[in-house]
């Protein structure tokens, strides 16, 4: 019950020192929790610095295809890529500061097996070829003028899976940088030409019509390959875990220190108080 009471009672006097003491425990209860995280996972905490094709991937299955309408007019899907581009002002359009000019002059070409399914309008797609531009601002490069062409080369329906084979052209900066790369392929020549579509983000799209007005609706899936994914190196989880000891270490002494103050700071004040009575000031009633 003391314990109790003096508890309460210091919560009553110093509640600021109260709550900054117990956000510092909660602090470093959190890093012990996620030093032991590392500890379960070591082989599979995936490397922040490294852009990997998995990620790649995702990004582009979060997209949806517009195809062109058959009634409509033959080129109208170029008239309607065309407007897209255009709502952004080549004027004002700059490049990010970290890309150089040199790194979107070099254009890269890039063709990797992948696991993809396409939908339109509810009906799965085989054996066809599509072809769309990019822009970097679907990718995430908000202010990059560049675009990635994009060729996707469905197989056939007896094939196994939803494979196919993705053809990348652009600057180099637009695609993964990861060392472990899908495995190459060849896009299929199909004597028709490639369905020109287009490949965006609507939220993304500033179209006063609407996404895909003019054409039908479509769905790209795009499946991770767990082989794909670059993962920390052990030294550099085992390097992480050593950085939280010594923080969570001075994080406790901390609060060693902030709990020996509440629970002696009490004295300190009162004996501060204590004032010496003066000799020469004699009492009115002896």
């Amino acid at each position: 019950m003391a314990v109790c009471s003096n508890a309460r009672e210091c919560v009553g006097n110093r509640p600021p020192l109260v709550v900054f003491t117990a956000s510092i425990a909660v602090f470093a209860v959190a890093l012990v929790g996620v030093s032991l995280y590392l500890q379960s996972h070591k082989t599979h905490i995936l490397n922040p610095d490294i852009k990997d094709w998995n990620s790649f991937f995702t990004t582009l299955s979060g997209m949806e295809i517009c195809f062109p309408n058959k009634d409509t007019q033959p080129g109208s899907a170029h008239i309607m890529k065309r407007e897209v581009l255009e709502s952004e002002d080549p004027a004002t359009t700059t490049s990010l500061p970290e890309t150089n000019s040199t790194d979107v002059e070099n254009n890269v070409t890039l063709s990797v097996l992948a696991d993809v399914h396409v939908e339109k309008a509810g009906v799965t797609l085989f054996g066809v070829n599509l072809h769309s531009s990019l822009p970097a601002r679907h990718l995430g490069f908000n202010r990059d003028p560049s675009a990635l062409e994009m060729t996707i080369s469905l197989v056939p329906k007896s094939a196994k899976n939803w494979t196919a084979c993705i053809m990348m052209s652009g600057p180099a900066h637009l695609l993964p940088d990861s060392p472990i790369r899908p495995v190459n392929c060849s896009v299929h020549q199909s004597p028709e030409p490639p369905v020109e579509v287009e490949l965006a983000k609507p939220w993304l799209v500033q179209e006063s019509f609407g996404w895909c007005s003019n054409g039908v609706s479509g769905n790209l899936l795009v499946a991770p390959q767990h082989e794909l994914s670059v993962y920390l190196s052990e030294g550099d989880v085992t390097l992480i875990q050593i950085h939280i000891l010594y923080t969570t270490c001075l994080l406790f002494v901390m609060m060693l220190f902030l709990l020996f103050y509440l629970g002696c700071g009490k004295r300190w004040i009162f004996r501060s108080k204590i004032v010496v009575q003066s000799p020469d000031k004699v009492p009115l009633h002896p």
